[in-house]
């Protein structure tokens, strides 16, 4: 879990939403879209599941699955 309220690390992974849910509400600059990523010791995205439906979130079974897969 992250909390990047300037959307520095959301920007970075190229994470904001910027379809739906992009509203501008005082003291936030977007939102980020639902993501999960595994990154490895130099920083390398190796594996990343996002949402299109905003409240939905990884299966913690499939991060499981896929950190087992990726780290093996």
């Amino acid at each position: 879990m992250l909390a990047d309220p300037e959307l520095k690390v959301i920007n970075l992974f190229g994470v904001k939403n910027q379809n739906i849910n992009n509203f501008k509400m005082p003291g936030r600059p977007g939102l980020p879209v639902p993501t999960s990523l595994l990154i490895d010791q130099a920083g390398t995205v190796v594996w990343k599941d996002q949402s299109a439906n905003y409240p939905q979130r990884s299966d913690p079974a499939y991060v499981a699955s896929a950190i087992k897969s990726s780290f093996a």
